[in-house]
């Protein structure tokens, strides 16, 4: 496996892999997630808080940065730092797929690529595991304690594990159905390599939220002082 450090960096699989079909319903699919987060963001509180919009759009721009880093052979088969989880916690699920989906048209922007592929790899890098990370989440507030180390652990570490999982599963597994590749050489050149790239996730999204949760809370939206200190 080979690192190629490009701007090759939104777009997992390429729109000459996949039929014309799932394109098209997987653009129109995206698009309806991405007008429903749109709805949904508290964009009051953004726009109303001028550190805020700092924030975000430093977390913006550092991760288009961090998606420069890319691991993979064939087209497809790549894979870099999702960042969906650490989005989820700090601005919500909505921000999230809002945040991620302006990385993406940036790197789209910045490379003049393959505009056919957005819908599914979207779906496939940002409502999933966003979704998947705010599942956990709720899931830890309604049946676990409300502890500091129930949140870092389990929202932030596992959820960004169990993320990027989803996330590569789901793309292997489309290119298997669609016979992209041989099951042989989806194996050899990604899934063996998925439990690699999980830890990577888990620990630097663990470790941010972690460092924010410590010194600058505010920054996350889904975590409060009462529930998970104070009221200790």
């Amino acid at each position: 496996m080979n690192l190629d450090i490009n701007w090759l960096i939104g777009l997992h699989i390429p729109s000459d892999l996949l039929p014309q079909g799932l394109l098209w319903a997987s653009n129109v699919l995206f698009l309806l997630c991405l007008l429903l987060a749109i709805r949904f963001a508290h964009w009051k509180v953004l726009l109303n808080s001028q550190q805020s919009q700092h924030v975000f759009l430093g977390a913006v721009v550092l991760l288009l940065t961090t998606w420069g880093f890319k691991a993979g052979i064939s087209p497809g088969l790549g894979f870099h730092h999702l960042g969906a989880t650490l989005f989820t916690l700090m601005f919500g699920w909505s921000l999230a797929i809002v945040g991620l989906t302006v990385t993406m048209i940036a790197s789209l922007l910045l490379q003049a690529s393959d505009w056919a592929s957005l819908g599914i790899n979207g779906l496939i890098s940002i409502v999933l595991p966003i979704v998947s990370s705010y599942a956990i989440l709720k899931f830890s507030q309604k049946w676990l304690p409300d502890n500091f180390f129930i949140y870092i652990f389990v929202c932030a570490f596992f959820g960004a594990a169990v993320a990027i999982a989803l996330s590569r599963l789901s793309a292997i597994t489309l290119l298997l159905l669609i016979n992209a590749y041989p099951y042989e050489q989806l194996v050899e050149e990604s899934l063996q390599y998925l439990p690699l790239f999980m830890f990577p996730e888990a620990f630097i999204t663990g470790m941010l939220i972690t460092i924010f949760v410590v010194y600058r809370p505010d920054w996350i939206a889904t975590f409060d002082d009462e529930r998970y200190i104070r009221g200790k």
